[in-house]
């Protein structure tokens, strides 16, 4: 296996294998972030392969968008568990730094603040500086081969509308974020009418504009290093003149899903931290994190995958944040060995390819 940065954009035959870019896809499974334990999406896809549920479109975000553009890009279920467990993968995650400049103290009372003083995003966040743990400049990703019968890939990321000098002063009534969508034609020509599910009047505190953006010449590795920014963890990612926060500005883009394909693959997940994620979602977008939930509970997906218990379940050899208090330092605990990061994938993928077979067979 090589190392390559991606260096190509959306495949250029993605119109050809198609008989219109207007065409609604037949079945659009959403990767809605797994955090560092994303490789249970290969697991559901092996699922949906089992069952006949092959998706021709995967709308994946924040780490799901790695998982989403290693199905895009290798055709076999053997060949991507070999790229997700790879020792490039692994010293990838091994690289992961704690950002100098944030201390554990500084890290705790960080949290704390905005547990106690969480409101909705009254003055724009630091997005730039204010995060936790620093990136490797080079993701692992397979180059941009093209397969007979790939799905397309869309990747949800979010675009900020303010710059660094503007850290820090009042909002107001202003929008700070745009949804990006990067992705083909196809998938341009299907959304470009609807507006972003965020800045729906419900959410009378979004920080997130109506129109939906969409990116067709950047990068696949640069769509998925903006995907998975996530706003405190990791620093937004620039691509070109615009900066980006991840995929979790719509984790669970249901409505875009439904845009896109007759039937609906869906998961289930259990409810946001109320002292760490609530806070830090009210503070960047405005937006109610367990309300919005309920919100795409109710609403239709032709399949339900319930990874309500995920944490629970995938707690051997997880990645997790330490604290070293007599250094002042918060770091990553990652597996140290290669095969113990093996079977870390292992145990997920299993995880998944059980709770999708689950959800097919409640049917």
């Amino acid at each position: 296996m090589s190392e390559q940065r991606i260096d190509k954009t959306w495949h250029a035959d993605a119109t050809v294998r198609h008989e219109s870019t207007e065409q609604t896809y037949q079945r659009c499974l959403v990767m809605a972030g797994g955090g560092f334990r994303f490789g249970y999406y290969l697991g559901i896809y092996a699922a949906c392969q089992e069952r006949g549920k092959i998706p021709d479109v995967i709308l994946a975000s924040c780490g799901a968008a790695i998982a989403g553009t290693i199905i895009h890009h290798l055709p076999d279920n053997a060949q991507r568990l070999a790229w997700l467990t790879s020792p490039q993968m692994h010293t990838f995650w091994r690289g992961l730094q704690a950002n100098p400049e944030k201390s554990l103290l500084k890290a705790i009372g960080g949290v704390a603040r905005r547990a106690l003083f969480a409101n909705d995003v009254k003055r724009i966040p630091d997005l730039f500086q204010d995060y936790l743990f620093d990136i490797p400049a080079v993701l692992p990703l397979p180059d941009n081969a093209n397969y007979s019968g790939a799905p397309d890939l869309a990747i949800v990321a979010g675009r900020l509308l303010f710059s660094k000098s503007e850290v820090g002063q009042l909002r107001g009534k202003r929008k700070l974020y745009a949804e990006t969508i990067f992705s083909n034609q196809r998938v341009t020509n299907l959304l470009e009418s609807m507006s972003s599910p965020l800045a729906s009047p419900e959410w009378k505190h979004s920080a997130v504009a109506s129109q939906l953006l969409f990116e067709t010449q950047t990068p696949v590795a640069d769509a998925v290093r903006a995907s998975i920014a996530d706003m405190y963890y990791f620093r937004c990612h620039q691509i070109g003149e615009h900066h980006y926060l991840g995929g979790v500005l719509d984790l669970f883009p249901i409505e875009i899903a439904r845009k896109l394909g007759r039937e609906v693959i869906m998961e289930r997940k259990g409810l946001y931290n109320k002292f760490i994620d609530l806070p830090a979602l009210r503070l960047v977008l405005g937006v109610h994190g367990n309300q919005r939930l309920h919100k795409v509970f109710q609403q239709q997906a032709d399949y339900w995958v319930d990874t309500a218990d995920m944490e629970q379940a995938l707690v051997k050899h997880q990645i997790s944040k330490q604290l070293f208090w007599l250094r002042n330092r918060l770091a990553l605990r990652i597996p140290e060995r290669h095969e113990d990061f093996v079977e870390m994938i292992n145990l997920q993928w299993q995880y998944g390819y059980r709770k999708a077979m689950s959800a097919f067979n409640a049917k």
